[in-house]
Order: structure tokens, then C-alpha cells, then sequence
């Protein structure tokens, strides 16, 4: 029963991630860039009775990679893959969607392969930090002018209904064969498959200018440095409610508390940082001499 419960939680919340990252990545986009990898899944893996270190094992490396995927869709969606001129959005997005889980999958199942070599939370989360601080130092872009969007214009219309229904349609599939087996590392791999983020940053691909989009980049490579430690913080809470028998019911409410401190990082700390980066910018353009 409790199994059930969880697989319908975790549906709900992908949805829930998909039409908010989507949302909040068309009116904020460095929000958006972080939201994109986002630990809602991780966390309803944690729940599911799997081993919680070995789930967080797979999740350190697959994040790192989750990044790399998402510059490369943002800088070169294009052509990956390419697509006929005359196909409408909606076609773009899921096409676009596939092509990328495809992508993630042949990485993602690589690394998960060799998690037992490769993972350790210390050493990833300071290399994300290096490549996200040389990212940042050289790449920042302009912050978007560009109009927000409100709530019911994205999401309550038939084209909004449309790609939720393509969303749960993907999920399902997708889910149903990752969770064929109870592996740790595979669990693992499933939870770390950023299908919320993907399906957003289609729609946006499809929908936005590509100017816009680089403002999405600024803060991809941050979403590590908070997927990490959440993940290892949270697999020895679980694993310790579990030794105190604690319960299911303590179990997931350890688990939103722990989404609710790692929202309120985003939400509070970000917005000053990318003011911070986005003044130093400015200053630096304005020191530059006129030719």
C-alpha cells in the first residue's frame, strides 16, 4: 500500500515540478536554471525502502551529467535533434523531450554502471564548483527583458493540458521500466532522471527566443551544489529514522521538510546572487574603453 502511495506521490510531484519549473523558467530564468535539477524525485526515492546510500551514490554522478545535458540542449537544441521547420510546438517539445532522454539515458546508465569507482559526495560537489564558478566568471548573460507570463496563459489552455498529458504519458513509461527492479543503483538512476526539467526546458526551447534561454544557462551548473549535500543529508536522516523505526509517516515528512529548506535556499539566496553577478556585469562593461 505504501509502495502504491509513493509511486502516485511521485507522479504528482514530477508534475507539479514540470509545470512549475516551466512556469518560473519563463518569468525568472536563473530560478528556472537551478529548478531544473531540483531534488523532488530524489527524495521520493529515498522513500521507497531502497538502500538511501546507494540510491544518493548514483544521484552525486548523474546530476553532474543532468548539467551537461541541459547546456547542450540550451546552446544546440537546434539541431539536437534536428527537426522540420514547418513542425508545430508541440510536436518540438516531445520530439525534442525523447531525443534528450535518450541522450541522458546512454550517460546516465554509464556513469551508474561504474558508481561504485566513481561516486563520492566531497569530490564531486567541489568539482561542480570549480566548473560552475569558471562557468559563471566567463558566460554570465544579460538578465531577459522579456514580459512575464502568467499562470493561466502557460497552463490553462488546451496546449497547456496537452503537453501535461505527453508529460504523465512519458513519466509513466519511463518509471514503469526503471523500477522493474528494486536495485539501489537503479532506483537511484531513475530518481536522478530530470524528466520535469527536460520536458520544461523543451517547451521553453520551442516557445522562447534563444537569447532568452543563455539566462537559463547562468545557473544550471548551480543545481549540484544544492542536489549533493541535500542528497547525503537526507539518505543518514532516513537511514536513521529507519534504525529508530520511526515510521513512513515520519519518513516523509522528514523529506518535505527537507524540499522546503532547499526551496527556500533558492528562492531567497538566488535572486541576490544573480543581482550580485549581474552588477558586476554592468561594471565591468562600463569600464571598458570606447574603440
Amino acid at each position: 500500500m505504501l509502495e502504491a502511495l509513493v509511486a502516485v506521490a511521485k507522479l504528482l510531484l514530477a508534475v507539479l515540478a514540470f509545470v512549475l519549473v516551466g512556469w518560473l523558467g519563463a518569468r525568472d530564468k536563473r530560478i528556472g536554471g537551478v529548478l531544473l535539477t531540483f531534488p523532488l524525485l530524489n527524495g521520493i526515492a529515498m522513500l521507497t525502502g531502497a538502500d538511501p546510500i546507494g540510491i544518493a551514490g548514483t544521484v552525486y554522478l548523474v546530476v553532474a551529467w543532468n548539467c551537461i545535458l541541459f547546456l547542450l540542449a540550451i546552446y544546440r537544441y537546434e539541431w539536437l535533434p534536428p527537426l522540420p521547420v514547418n513542425w508545430g510546438e508541440e510536436a518540438k517539445i516531445i520530439a525534442r523531450s525523447l531525443f534528450w532522454v535518450a541522450l541522458w539515458s546512454v550517460g546516465a546508465t554509464a556513469l551508474a554502471a561504474f558508481r561504485d569507482d566513481l561516486s563520492s559526495a566531497s569530490w564531486l560537489f567541489f568539482l561542480q564548483l570549480a566548473f560552475a564558478v569558471f562557468y559563471i566568471a566567463c558566460c554570465w548573460s544579460a538578465p531577459s527583458s522579456r514580459a512575464f507570463l502568467t499562470f493561466a496563459a502557460m497552463w490553462l489552455n488546451r496546449q497547456g493540458l496537452l503537453r501535461v498529458v505527453a508529460f504523465i504519458l512519458v513519466f509513466v513509461a519511463l518509471s514503469a521500466i526503471a523500477y522493474s527492479g528494486k536495485d539501489a543503483r537503479w532506483v537511484g538512476w531513475a530518481s536522478a532522471l530530470p524528466l520535469p526539467g527536460i520536458f520544461a526546458l523543451a517547451m521553453l526551447s520551442a516557445t522562447q527566443a534563444k537569447a532568452d534561454l543563455l539566462s537559463v544557462a547562468d545557473t544550471v551548473l548551480l543545481g549540484p551544489l544544492l542536489v549533493i549535500p541535500f542528497n547525503w543529508l537526507l539518505a543518514h536522516a532516513i537511514i536513521h529514522l529507519r534504525s529508530e523505526q520511526a515510521g513512513a509517516i515520519t519518513e516523509i515528512a522528514t523529506v518535505i521538510v527537507f524540499w522546503a529548506l532547499a526551496a527556500a535556499l533558492v528562492f531567497l539566496f538566488l535572486p541576490l546572487f544573480a543581482r550580485w553577478r549581474d552588477s558586476l556585469k554592468r561594471g565591468s562593461a562600463s569600464r571598458r574603453p570606447i574603440p
